[in-house]
């Protein structure tokens, strides 16, 4: 393991418990090759994807080595080498660009990444989940980390350990014959290069583009080489084209990533999956969508895990040419440390709110007064007496305070749904009112 994730302690109360279910939790050492191979099999595995070949293993063993991997393994099986279950966990941030109200543009707050979490159909209901995910959280507080968060591939399991969704993505369809363009035209140039010609600026530029979002999660070097169609037997390299947009200047400020589909019978009607579309500046969203909507011989342009309020809707002459489908929660966030989760971020305006929080785990149970500045600074301290008069009081869980920690939520459709209840009457629209953003949070990629 490297330095950073060896200096965290396997969780001794999540090693007790499999232990006594006959079952063995430890590290994966990277350096042993067979070891850490067995794991990525598993994981593999778990999410029913294809066995990976021995020069991919190669590559996902030098690109995943940053991560803490972590298995569980049965002595007992007919095949005792491979794990049972798996997970893995690093330290990321996350972008707050949309909770930060101007002064605070660009911040962001460091977490802990949730990865690869499967157990074996064959090892359910022996409480394999629940010690792998426990464990996490307790690394993560242990390493002093705000919260946790991860992406899912299952919207029912996660909340039982205080996890919450808390960006929101939806996939697009729009019908290119059907529309004109009538959105901004930027002066700069989009140039068509090839993926690999990306391979050092993606992620500066991504680096950039989620300084203007919250809910952003950076890339690692082998999902930028998976993205870019750079790794061994790449299904998507041969059909993957890259667009990238130039500002006056001449500095690159965004690029897109796509495919296209011919239909079998009409040549002219070919439909573009635009995989990845990453904008540091508005001109470069513009130039971006404007390019794949006006490609030549083609019907329909696919964009998928796009923000809930794209703009480019209103960007074309026809908004029913473009339509949403697939509309989904993405990130999930567990507040683990709630004062430093919720001072990262900035607020609308000035006021004080009581967050009565029920933690069934503990970390971030009690009651707890957050005060708000008119410059949207916080300060959050413990509350052990009766509200002042003026202040909204609330009562929450941690799931839901997850929800609301970057605006993406609206806090009355919560009250309606009894997720959380006002103790005052309207204290749920001064809560609103107070964590809400301009734009809806977004995450870009799954990890």
């Amino acid at each position: 393991m490297t330095t950073q994730h060896s200096a965290l302690p396997l969780d001794e109360r999540s090693r007790e418990a499999l232990a006594a279910e006959g079952l063995r939790y430890a590290f994966v050492d990277e350096q042993d090759a067979a070891l850490f191979d067995a794991w990525l099999q598993a994981d593999q595995r778990g999410f029913h994807a294809d066995t990976l070949t021995e020069e991919q293993l190669a590559e996902h063993r030098a690109g995943l080595a940053f991560a803490r991997s972590i298995g569980v393994w049965d002595s007992s099986s007919a095949d005792p080498a491979t794990p049972v279950g798996t997970v893995g966990s690093w330290r990321s941030s996350l972008s707050l660009g949309a909770t930060s109200a101007g002064a605070g543009a660009g911040a962001s707050i460091e977490g802990w990444a949730i990865s690869a979490v499967t157990v074996a159909p064959t090892h359910r209901r022996r409480g394999i989940a629940r010690a792998l995910l426990e464990g996490e959280l307790r690394a993560a507080a242990s390493a002093g980390l705000p919260l946790a968060m991860l992406t899912v591939s299952e919207a029912t399991i996660y909340g039982r350990w205080g996890f919450g969704p808390a960006t929101w993505a939806a996939d697009y369809s729009v019908d290119t014959r059907a529309l004109q363009w009538t959105g901004p035209r930027p002066t700069g140039r989009v140039h068509q290069v090839s993926p690999a010609s990306l391979r050092a600026l993606a992620p500066q530029l991504a680096e950039r583009a989620h300084r203007r979002e919250s809910g952003e999660v950076p890339g690692w070097e082998h999902y930028w080489q998976r993205m870019l169609g750079l790794t061994a037997g790449s299904t998507r390299a041969s059909k993957l084209r890259a667009a990238r947009y130039d500002d006056e200047q001449g500095t690159p400020q965004g690029f897109a990533l796509y495919s296209l589909t011919a239909d079998p019978d009409d040549y002219t009607a070919h439909t573009v999956s635009l995989e990845y579309l990453c904008a540091a500046n508005d001109d470069a969203h513009a130039a971006l969508w404007r390019f794949v909507l006006e490609l030549d011989l083609v019907a329909t342009v696919r964009a998928p895990l796009r923000p809930v309020d794209e703009p480019v809707q209103w960007m074309v002459s026809n908004p029913r040419a473009v339509r949403t489908s697939a509309r989904s929660e993405h990130l999930w966030l567990r507040i683990l440390d709630l004062p430093a989760s919720l001072t990262a971020r900035r607020y609308a305006h000035a006021d004080t709110v009581l967050l009565r929080v029920d933690d069934p785990l503990g970390y971030a149970h009690g009651d707890w007064m957050l005060t708000t500045s008119p410059d949207g600074a916080a300060t959050v301290t413990p509350a052990d007496a009766d509200p002042a008069p003026e202040a909204a009081v609330v009562r929450l869980g941690v799931d839901v305070l997850g929800t609301l920690l970057l605006g993406g939520a609206p806090v009355e459709s919560l009250r309606a749904a009894a997720r959380l209840v006002e103790e005052r009457p309207g204290s749920a629209a001064r809560l609103d009112a107070l964590f809400r953003t301009t734009r809806a949070p977004h995450l870009s990629i799954w990890f």
